[in-house]
């Protein structure tokens, strides 16, 4: 399986990201040969090597000498499903342009459909989205993960005047992907480049597990002193396993003026919220030697700041630390099975080496052994052997 990280230490742009996948060998005269069946004007891509800071990156730039600028989001759906896109590709384009449309009729206060932005009707931006998924189609990926965005400082002049770096429809589009602020005070998330990352990566965290083949950065538009302006993309492939990854956020606290008798009532609060994974308490020796507990919380990423409001409010804690890390999971499904007091849920998975394991859902053999009135053992043993026969 083949896998992409884009490690946006420097932001992302719609060319940057299309410099990048030229840097890994992309072919984009294929690609503009493809766009130029697709869209109503002819537009040229012109890739040259670079070197920023010392390091070799492909700089693209989109010739076009039409200013036409589509009504909205209606007209470039049309030109999506007029073209020989696949239906993955169709459906991930119209997407990536819902995204963005819904960002400017947020920050402008307007429905979607009365959206007439540059950010959308410009040629531009068609090239940077469908040129992207043109050459991913290239480099036959098969999933994709980002690091968390950047986020600067300061102003920027655009069409509307002069605005708040991040810019407002960046931030709408970056919510619910980790991002960090850095202090710069020019624009390094665009928002088509944070349209296509949001839209396309699987997960947002650190360097995913993979064998690296290669290695290609595609530069910025923008000059810093500082950091290179270039996206860095990193092409590798899966270990042959079976185990899923996925990137989740722990949330930690740790707590020596409470009664141990409140967790009780924070385990069912937990877990009754969306995206909670685990809860756990370990027992720990604070400062001035006073015995405390740390409480570790497993969620899902979109879900961080509702979990910090749940320790705050049911906890004597007045802060909390977070991180992001990756995981490897098994897959597994459950399946039902039939014992002498009714149906009860079990956990059914492969291992490595193909052998399949199972495992009784506590709670559905719970149940079973309250209504029948017989140790919970007893249940396990019967679904247990139900299963193996």
């Amino acid at each position: 399986m083949n896998i992409l990280y884009f490690d946006c230490f420097s932001g992302v742009s719609g060319d940057m990201l299309l410099g990048a996948l030229a840097a890994l060998g992309a072919d984009l005269s294929l690609v503009e040969k493809e766009l130029n069946q697709i869209l109503p004007q002819p537009v040229g891509l012109k890739v040259k090597r670079v070197v920023v800071q010392g390091i070799a990156s492909s700089d693209v730039t989109v010739e076009n000498t039409s200013s036409a600028v589509f009504a909205g989001l209606d007209e470039v759906k049309n030109i999506l499903e007029s073209s020989h896109l696949s239906d993955d590709e169709k459906a991930a384009a119209h997407e990536v342009f819902t995204r963005l449309a819904a960002s400017e009729a947020r920050v402008h206060g307007i429905p979607i459909e009365a959206v007439h932005f540059h950010e959308l009707g410009a040629i531009d931006t068609l090239v940077d989205v469908i040129g992207f998924l043109l050459a991913l189609r290239q480099l036959n990926i098969n999933i994709m993960y980002c690091s968390p965005l950047p986020m600067p400082r300061g102003l920027v002049k655009m069409a509307h005047g002069q605005y708040p770096l991040p810019a407002p429809a960046t931030l709408e589009l970056v919510k619910g992907i980790p991002c960090y602020g850095v202090d710069a005070d020019i624009e390094l998330v665009t928002p088509t480049g944070a349209a296509i990352v949001g839209t396309l990566c699987q997960g947002f965290g650190t360097f995913p597990s993979m064998t690296i083949g290669e290695v290609g950065y595609g530069a910025g538009k923008s000059t810093r002193s500082d950091v290179p302006n270039l996206l860095r993309a990193v092409l590798g492939t899966a270990a042959q396993s079976q185990l899923k990854e996925e990137v989740i956020a722990v949330i930690e606290t740790s707590i020596d003026d409470m009664s141990p008798e409140y967790f009780s009532y924070l385990f069912e609060r937990f877990y009754e919220m969306d995206g909670a994974l685990d809860l756990s308490v370990q027992n720990i020796i604070m400062k001035k030697n006073r015995p405390g507990f740390q409480v570790t919380c497993l969620v899902r990423p979109d879900n961080i700041h509702s979990f910090a409001d749940l320790l705050l409010t049911e906890t004597s804690t007045l802060g909390v630390r977070y991180r992001l890390e990756s995981r490897l999971v098994q897959p597994r499904h459950t399946e039902e099975v039939v014992t002498p007091w009714g149906k009860a849920v079990i956990k059914v998975w492969k291992t490595g080496d193909g052998s399949v394991r199972v495992a009784p859902e506590y709670e559905s053999c719970r149940a079973l052994a309250r209504r029948a009135g017989i140790p919970l053992q007893q249940v396990v043993n019967q679904i247990m052997g139900s299963y193996c026969r």
